[in-house]
Formats: C-alpha cells, sequence, structure tokens
C-alpha cells in the first residue's frame, strides 16, 4: 500500500543521485516534483532559516559535530506545530508573488 503522503525535495543536483531514486522506487515512496533553486516556493528552506538562526544565535561556536548535532536536535524539537502550518500556509502568498514578479525575486 502507497503511503498517504508525498515526499518533497527540490532538484538540485545533490538530490539527484540514481541510487536515491531507485531506493525511493524501490520503497513506493512518492515525489513531489520540485523546480531546483525555487527557495521562494519551498517552506523548507525557510525552515532550514529558522533552524539555522536558531543553532547560531549569538554567533555560538561549536567544540564537536556532536555537540552541534544536539543543539541542532533541540532547535528542531522547538519548532512548533504552528510555525510549520504557517509557513505552508504561506505557500499561496508567495506563489502570486512569484507570478506577480514573473519568475523573479519577491520578498520571500
Amino acid at each position: 500500500m502507497a503511503p498517504s503522503w508525498v515526499f518533497m525535495q527540490d532538484d538540485a543536483s545533490i538530490n539527484r543521485a540514481k541510487r536515491t531514486f531507485q531506493w525511493f522506487d524501490e520503497e513506493e515512496v512518492p515525489l513531489l516534483e520540485w523546480p531546483a533553486k525555487l527557495p521562494d516556493l519551498n517552506p523548507i528552506e525557510h525552515l532550514w532559516g529558522i533552524l539555522a538562526r536558531t543553532v547560531y544565535a549569538h554567533q555560538r561556536q561549536f567544540k564537536d559535530v556532536d555537540e552541534l548535532l544536539e543543539v541542532i536536535m533541540e532547535a528542531w524539537d522547538e519548532v512548533s506545530e504552528e510555525c510549520l502550518e504557517k509557513l505552508v500556509r504561506s505557500l499561496q502568498k508567495r506563489s502570486f508573488e512569484c507570478v506577480m514578479a514573473k519568475g523573479g525575486p519577491t520578498k520571500y
């Protein structure tokens, strides 16, 4: 039975590895097609920004990868469901802005 969700990734070259697509196909993971380098419309890019600002608040430095990973996981735990819903709800407005900018940059 296919999952009731769709996996979203952009079309950046790092996500285009043959083995990656083979795994998605084998596991029957449905993929949402998404143009490369279109951060204005990609909510995950905005989520990465939120996480990065939290992780590196006050120009914090980390002693090792384990400490950095721990802080990243703590930052992820702090992201509220409301924040995620807001990012998704903003897609309609972002899409409109992108169309009005004829595919050019937007305020997002």
